[in-house]
């Protein structure tokens, strides 16, 4: 495992001081014999490389391949990067079922972009059963992280009580914090909500 190290840690050095060109592909050469000697972050890594075609030619099926080795090591990216790619069906078939445990496992790392796919998997019954309170319980973690996304999602169900009866006032304080974490979409959705809350909602939202 040390010459895998060593490679892996080459292979970064060459990716930081290129942007492309002979010193990335020579990167993704030491990123690859390094995820073959059972680096997993070389896996997740050399993965992302073939997923994205950054000094090798893309390659979707050999991508989840070795993600699966990143995931298999118990690497939380690579279970979630492998999920996403069983999820959206890159490089070989959908598998929801098999995503969605994936994002588990990744989401109980405390990842925070595993929460985000999870909690929508719940909440919409995709690849297992409707969950509203795990959908819930899964964005409430992503927004203690500082995740944005997750923050808006909880926005959302709160609104609209999906799982429960709604709380504009929940609702209002997980867009609220949606907006300072920079969601692009909340003040949007805080101004509707505003327009339909009770002056005493407003007011309990704002203390």
């Amino acid at each position: 495992m040390e010459e895998a190290v060593r490679l892996y840690q080459t292979a970064h050095r060459l990716m930081d001081t290129s942007s492309g060109g002979t010193r990335l592909t020579e990167a993704a050469g030491h990123m690859r014999r390094a995820a073959d000697m059972g680096h997993p972050a070389a896996a997740n890594n050399f993965g992302a490389m073939l997923q994205y075609g950054r000094g090798v030619a893309p390659d979707l099926a050999l991508a989840r391949k070795y993600y699966a080795l990143a995931a298999e090591k118990g690497l939380a990216a690579g279970a979630f990067n492998l999920g996403f790619m069983l999820r959206e069906g890159l490089g070989g078939e959908a598998d929801a079922a098999a995503a969605r445990k994936l994002f588990v496992v990744a989401a109980m790392a405390w990842d925070a972009d595993a929460m985000t796919h999870l909690g929508v998997m719940c909440m919409t019954g995709e690849g297992g059963p409707q969950d509203f309170r795990s959908a819930r319980k899964w964005w409430r973690k992503g927004a203690k992280t500082g995740n944005k996304q997750c923050a808006f999602n909880l926005g959302v169900a709160c609104a609209g009580g999906h799982g429960e009866p709604p709380d504009f006032v929940a609702a209002h304080r997980w867009f609220l914090l949606a907006e300072r974490l920079g969601n692009a979409s909340a003040r949007e959705e805080l101004e509707k909500l505003e327009a339909v809350m009770s002056r005493e909602e407003r007011d309990h939202a704002k203390n």
